[in-house]
């Protein structure tokens, strides 16, 4: 189940909720009991460290970084 944001219009409040999907976009505020819209919020991805967008990046467990001779440095 996705967690999301919602933002109260009358005190300002912001507070989250675990729901399904398919749960309607307004939900009332914990600290007042105003409907309240659902935020538009960032997602977190994970990403790989040995490729980002395509491009190949040196292993820091190895201690290739950079300017230890792996990048041309």
């Amino acid at each position: 189940m996705p967690l999301y944001e919602y933002a109260c219009p009358s005190c300002d409040d912001q507070f989250e909720r675990l729901q399904p999907m398919s749960a309607e976009k307004h939900t009332d505020c914990p600290e007042c009991g105003t409907t309240s819209k659902r935020m538009l919020s960032l997602v977190a991805a994970p990403i790989s460290l040995g490729e980002v967008m395509g491009a190949s990046v040196p292993s820091m467990a190895s201690g290739a970084a950079c300017c230890g001779g792996a990048c041309g440095c």
